[in-house]
């Protein structure tokens, strides 16, 4: 049985062998590359400070070229689209290519029970697809080393956390579980491939991303002033931190939503209507503050008097590792799910 799930499927692996074979090829050099780079000019900055490069290093600034944008943009995405690209070859003919073909009625009428049909086929493309994911996100991990010293995102971006550490490995076992399990279900790789697509933007990116992965652990909150020193809550947020909301409250500890001058005191409306200029262009009126004598802006400075301040909540970059394992335990226990009831449906709804 191992032997005959081995041949099945043999193409499936060749193919997507080559393909990880390929995207190693890219990564590998150019990972090497961007991180010589980046040590290159963390050097030269650290002899020549007044450089004025050195203020403001970022990925942009550090790869100009064309090329390295594209680098850049096309090597992580290749990780982002690999779970729906294994869902939908791997995962949504699995079952369903077996039920159209019939070939599923051949295996089940020779000695071969359905129990040990179903187990044999199912670790084999579990374990393929905890290879090849597992193999992806060690490079792309290990290439990202370099953005990630540069722009500090790792954490707060979306894209890059679900791409890195453990994370897209359990991403890419949910997507080819529940594919699995659709085409148990439709018996048909064409429904399958389009409600597994449906699911895994649904929920690797927009629900957990958005909904769920915020409220992993009660997030840290920073008040400070609205006025001249509203950078102190920014200057209290660590390095590398996920900020999760920034709300303006007034001095009743109202949250301020939108346009703040319905909202602001009358002797700050009387502010904001003195300090404001008024132009027009196709997109309506623009009001532009005018800065007060000493720098600081009159707006924000009658409002800070006014008692308004901001809170802003955070996601300490220490806890990065908390949040991919609480991610990743979601994810399996989705895929876990999607197994449990491709048993059922094979081994009791096709009994």
């Amino acid at each position: 049985m191992n032997w005959f799930a081995l041949r099945q499927h043999r193409k499936q692996l060749l193919i997507f062998g080559i393909l990880l074979v390929i995207y190693a090829a890219f990564v590998i050099p150019t990972g090497l590359h961007f991180w010589h780079v980046y040590q290159h000019t963390v050097a030269d900055c650290a002899q020549n400070p007044a450089n004025p490069t050195c203020g403001d290093l970022s990925t942009s600034s550090l790869f100009p070229t064309t090329l390295d944008r594209i680098l850049t943009g096309l090597i992580p995405s290749a990780v982002i689209f690999l779970p729906i690209i294994l869902g939908v070859f791997w995962g949504a003919p699995f079952l369903a290519k077996e039920y159209g073909e019939g070939t599923n009625s051949l295996a089940w009428t020779q000695s071969v029970s359905r129990r040990k049909w179903l187990t044999v086929k199912l670790v084999w493309m579990l374990a393929a697809t905890l290879v090849l994911t597992a193999a992806f996100a060690t490079l792309i991990t290990w290439w990202s080393k370099t953005t990630n010293a540069l722009d500090m995102d790792r954490f707060s971006n979306g894209n890059e956390f679900g791409i890195q550490g453990v994370v897209p490995v359990a991403i890419g076992l949910f997507v080819v579980s529940w594919g699995i399990l659709f085409g148990a279900w439709f018996r048909k790789v064409m429904v399958a491939v389009g409600v597994t697509l449906v699911l895994f933007v649904a929920v690797s990116h927009i629900v957990i991303p958005n909904l769920v992965r915020p409220n992993y652990m009660k997030p840290v909150s920073v008040t400070a002033p609205f006025g001249p020193r509203q950078d102190d809550a920014g200057s209290e947020i660590p390095q590398g931190a996920w900020i999760t909301s920034n709300t303006i409250y007034d001095s009743n500890g109202h949250a301020v939503l939108g346009d703040i001058f319905p909202a602001a005191p009358p002797q700050c409306q009387k502010v904001i209507q003195q300090a404001t200029s008024g132009t027009t262009n196709d997109h309506g009126t623009i009001r532009k503050a005018v800065p007060a004598p000493n720098g600081e802006d009159p707006i924000a400075e009658c409002l800070d008097k006014a008692g308004w301040h901001q809170v802003t909540t955070y996601q300490p970059a220490y806890r990065y590792w908390d949040f991919q394992w609480i991610e990743t335990g979601i994810y399996l226990a989705l895929a876990a799910l999607a197994i449990g009831a491709t048993y059922w449906l094979v081994l009791k709804r096709d009994a």
